[in-house]
């Protein structure tokens, strides 16, 4: 793997796996060998995805969440970061597999456990654990969910790791080498992330970490390490010439260009798509535009009334540029005033579904989806709300994925994360189906939910 040969590892990776099943089976009381098992399962959830071979790598993973789930049940000490490390990696495969909206959630259960821990302080011996984390969480928010989170995530992972570089920079190969990955890869995401939103001088900040990594990594002349190189010399040169550095930002471009130009090329058209002046527009009109959850805020503020827009909404959006510590959707708020916060988000995006706007939809998307996470974390936390007024919030809930799913299934491109969201819906209604005995409304509304969900899953 660390020379980049994906194919060659994943068939010995395979046998790994059935030699630990006939160690396993010798002595099914053994829990040091089910620790194996589950680290060989882990492992394969990283490989099988470079081989194409995604839901290979979830079942490898799901498998392994429960050989952790099973081992902690029995008590194994240390159990917690683990299943915390498969949460994530299967948020990943989950995000490639256009799953984004189970991807965040699991993600953000991951980044959850390791702060429930207390891996943000320095001095913990999770605390490079936590960087990888993180850097894994902002790219599956930088697909899936607000991009100010997703900076958040990266900047931190970047930080830790910055603050570890000498420690990293002493351990074995095999391990230095993969905290250098999840460092180049949050890098990337925060230089993106800040060139998009008109951050040059941060974004050049964190290039100089994402150029001197991916440089350190190249060293081994794998192909993808070195297309890599290229693509972040590119990116990193233009940036530089946009504030003036000419001279060593054209050095840089020419540079990548000499390594591999296609490459080269390709991140030249990239960051012209995302590169903003000093105005904050974009340079690419394009309704596919990504945007923040900040700035889907202000669209519907000016789309439906300030009034429509509530204080409380407006105090969820932040300034990533002023290290904000909010890297999950579950961070945006107490938990206790998750489910009334995620309502007032529900009825927005309903509302700008029916506005003409051609962007409407997409801001509605968005401000759906963070009401969805907000909803699905004050349910994972049990708030008091969510199990004794579930009548009225779940209602909420249900009608907001009732239109928001369609809107999603119209476009190509959404249509996995219509399936996503109508696998939530059944669950959501399954449990609003007590209600119907009761309440006519409800009876319609869930009927109304079961068949979108047997048309959309069928």
């Amino acid at each position: 793997m660390i020379g980049g040969l994906s194919a060659e590892a994943a068939p010995l990776h395979q046998q790994a796996r059935s030699l630990m099943y006939v160690l396993v089976d010798r002595d099914p009381g053994d829990r040091q060998a089910k620790r194996m098992l589950g680290s060989v399962l882990y492992g394969l959830g990283a490989t099988l995805p470079r081989v194409e071979q995604p839901n290979e790598a979830l079942a490898a993973l799901t498998e392994c969440d429960g050989v952790y789930g099973e081992l902690d049940a029995l008590g194994e000490p240390g159990m917690q970061p683990l299943i915390a490390d498969v949460r994530v990696r299967k948020a990943n495969v989950l995000s490639e597999l256009g799953r984004g909206v189970s991807a965040v959630m699991e993600s953000d259960q991951a980044v959850m456990t390791y702060l429930d821990l207390g891996a943000d302080n320095s001095a913990h011996p999770l605390y490079l654990d936590l960087a990888r984390v993180l850097s894994l969480n902002s790219n599956v928010l930088y697909n899936y969910g607000d991009h100010d989170l997703a900076v958040c995530s990266a900047d931190w992972a970047v930080r830790y790791y910055l603050a570890k570089a000498e420690a990293i920079n002493n351990a074995p190969l095999a391990e230095s080498f993969m905290h250098g990955l999840y460092l180049r890869e949050a890098a990337r995401i925060a230089v993106r992330v800040h060139t998009e939103q008109g951050r040059p001088e941060i974004a050049l900040a964190v290039g100089e970490a994402e150029v001197h990594t991916a440089r350190a990594i190249a060293r081994s002349n794998a192909p993808e390490h070195l297309t890599y190189l290229a693509s972040a010399l590119t990116r990193h040169g233009l940036n530089l010439r946009k504030t003036g550095r000419t001279d060593k930002g054209t050095e840089l471009v020419e540079e990548g260009r000499g390594i591999d130009s296609a490459a080269a090329s390709a991140a030249t058209e990239d960051w012209r798509s995302i590169s903003t002046d000093s105005t904050g527009d974009t340079g690419d009109s394009d309704v596919s535009w990504p945007l923040s959850f900040s700035a889907a805020l202000t669209a519907a503020a000016r789309k439906l009334g300030d009034d429509r827009v509530p204080s409380i909404l407006r105090e969820l959006a932040f300034n990533p540029a002023e290290r904000a510590t909010t890297v999950t959707p579950s961070l945006r708020c107490q938990v206790q005033i998750a489910p009334a916060a995620a309502a007032m988000l529900a009825e927005l995006a309903v509302g700008l579904l029916d506005d003409p706007d051609p962007y409407s939809a997409r801001e509605a998307g968005l401000l759906g989806r963070e009401a969805h996470y907000l909803f699905a974390a004050a349910s994972r936390a049990r708030v008091i709300s969510m199990r004794y007024q579930f009548h009225e919030f779940g209602a909420v809930w249900a009608r907001m994925l009732l239109a928001l799913i369609p809107a999603f299934e119209t476009n190509s491109a959404g249509a996995a994360i219509a399936e996503d969201l109508a696998g939530w819906l059944a669950g959501i209604t399954l449990q609003l189906q007590p209600f119907t005995f009761v309440d006519q409304e409800t009876g319609r509304l869930v009927e109304e939910c079961n068949d979108l969900v047997e048309r959309i899953l069928s």
